[in-house]
Parts: C-alpha cells; structure tokens; sequence
C-alpha cells in the first residue's frame, strides 16, 4: 500500500484496522503516522488517542507492560467518538527485540506429586498475536519501524493481517515532483523543471536519499531563492549501483589502471558527466575490503569531488590521477572482496 492510498482512505474515514508503516527514513514514517490523528475530532484526541515509543521499553519486563497497555487502549471503545487511534513509534524495539538469553520463555512448573506442569499463562506477546489475527474494529492501530523481522512469528502475523506501507519510496517521478516542490515551500525556495530531474537522476526515487539532497541543496543556494541545475551537479553525487557490466568498477577492484582509464575514456566520450563517473568510482570504493588502503582511497575520492566542484583542474584529469591512484599504478591494487573478470 502507499502513503497516497493511507492518506485517502483517512480523508474517507475508513481506515483499516491494523497498519505496519515502514521506511529507514523516519520522517516520513513519522509525517504518515500522525495523520492517522486526523479520524479523531478535534477536542476528543484526549480520550481517543495515545502513542507509545517502543524504544522506552528497555527490558522484557517493561515490554511485557508496554504491550499489556497497547491491548487495553486498543480493547477500550471509543469515547464520544466513531475510532480510537493508537501509534506505536519504532515498533521493531517491542515486535521483534534482541532476544538475551534470561528472556527466553521459562517452563511452568511441575504440579507437586504429579509430576505434571501447570498449564503455562498466555504471555502479553502471545496476546498482541492473537490481537493482531483479530482485531478491535473501532481501533486503528499503526505501528511504525525501520523494517521487522520477516522470520519472526508476529512479523509473519501482521503481513497476513495489516496493511504494510512502504514509506520511504516514492511511486514515480511525479510522486517525487509533488514530494520536492512541497518540501520547499517550507523554505520558500524554488526548483525549476530541469534541476528536479537531474535531483531524481541522482538520487533515484528513495525518499531518504532525496531528502537529505534537498537539505543540502536548501544551504547551498540560500539566499538565492531558487535551486538551479548547477546547485544538483554541484551538490549531489549520483548514487551509483554496480551493474552487471559495472566495468570502471570490476577495473578498480582488479588493480587494473590501463582498464580504468580506458572506461574513463569511454563514458566521457559518450557524454557522461564527471560527477556520474566519480560516483561509480566511489560506489567500487566503499566495496573495498575495509583496511587502511582502503580508507586512504575512500579519502582521495572525497578530496577529488572537492577538487571537481571547486574548479582545481580539469576533471576528466583529476578523475585520471584518482584511479591511478586507488589502483596503485597497477602494482596490484587494494584488495578486494570477490574476484571480477
């Protein structure tokens, strides 16, 4: 389901009755999560209302109490109201803890004489499970989380029974234009067109990547009242994914100079910009095997950009030196985590 789809069916007033809202970027879980208050009148949100973060509960006990007070708000009517609203914050810290070895379930005693235990008590875990196969029809209750554990039980649970709401990837381009233009009218900035593609081109449609983008690009062109083309290539270095025919990066992984350069070659040839190739550079980098050659790499590639955006010599040759450099003039290069050919 999408943040759009959640957003209108509050405004319709029929809310599901268990939602799971996930993103690494938590404002936007947050930003979802808050909406769902709209379905309580105003003046009404006291009795109606209530949000819990998980992360207070630092042991299995305080746990067990948080989801015993989940239960009891959810299983409580409504007051003077058609819906109760509850909002659990970093869910996973409650669902799907850490398990330490003294919170593993001990066994119910033995009946003495008998030899037989005692039929153990439903614990408040097993409850919120039986909850969530069944839950109160006038209670929307939304957890929000990074992401849960799919091995677990009540993960397993809730992608049966809840609506799960991707928050933190936007649909299309159009859905990032709205998010974008909207975000900077809080500044009372402005982007034109052609900067918010070359943004999208950059940082794809991840939600949090585009975020942090425009809080960057929002310093940099302050005071200038609008955010250009020049701002993005200035700012924001493509997020490259290596492909199956990521060559600039299969040459720096194999210590291979001659091969890196002549990719350089390539790819300029062929129109790209210095800043695209230079993050394919970083994006073979930060795969690396983690050693000192390795951060002393990841370090020129940082010092590079500088030079690129600050006009400290001609790119396509900085870019040059730089591979040069990370491939150790191909004396055998860093080392590398897997073998390419």
């Amino acid at each position: 389901m999408t943040p759009a789809q959640v957003r209108a069916a509050i405004a319709a007033g029929t809310p599901a009755p268990i939602y799971l809202l996930e993103s690494d970027d938590v404002p936007s879980r947050l930003e979802l999560s808050q909406a769902f208050l709209g379905l309580v009148e105003e003046g009404l949100e006291a009795f109606n209302t209530a949000s819990f973060h998980a992360r207070e509960a630092s042991s299995a006990g305080d746990r067990d109490a948080m989801l015993s007070a989940i239960l009891g708000a959810a299983r409580t009517l409504p007051m003077m109201a058609p819906r109760r609203v509850l909002l659990v914050h970093d869910a996973e810290a409650l669902l799907t803890p850490k398990r330490a070895r003294d919170e593993e379930p001990a066994e119910a005693p033995a009946v003495p004489g008998t030899g037989k235990r005692r039929p153990r008590s439903t614990t408040p875990a097993e409850e919120f499970e039986a909850y969530v196969e069944r839950p109160e029809p006038l209670t929307t209750l939304v957890l929000d989380a990074p992401s849960l554990d799919r091995g677990r039980r009540i993960t397993k649970l809730l992608l049966k029974h809840a609506l799960i709401v991707d928050c933190g990837t936007l649909e299309t381009p159009a859905d990032a234009v709205r998010w974008i233009t909207t975000r900077l009218d809080r500044d009372e900035m402005t982007m034109d067109s052609a900067a918010i593609s070359a943004l999208i081109d950059a940082a794809g449609l991840r939600l949090p990547r585009i975020r942090s983008a425009i809080d960057k690009l929002v310093l940099y062109a302050a005071g200038e009242g609008a955010i250009t083309t020049a701002h993005v290539r200035d700012v924001v270095m493509p997020v490259e994914e290596p492909g199956e025919n990521f060559a600039l990066g299969k040459a720096i992984w194999n210590g291979n100079p001659a091969a890196a350069l002549h990719e350089i070659d390539a790819q300029f040839e062929a129109g790209a910009v210095a800043p695209m190739i230079l993050g394919q550079i970083r994006a073979a980098v930060i795969r690396l095997r983690p050693d000192a050659r390795a951060r002393e790499a990841l370090r020129s590639v940082l010092e590079t950009d500088l030079a690129i955006k600050s006009s400290q010599g001609e790119p396509r040759f900085v870019l040059e030196r730089l591979v040069v450099a990370i491939c150790g003039g191909g004396n055998g290069g860093p080392p590398v985590r897997r073998s390419w050919v």
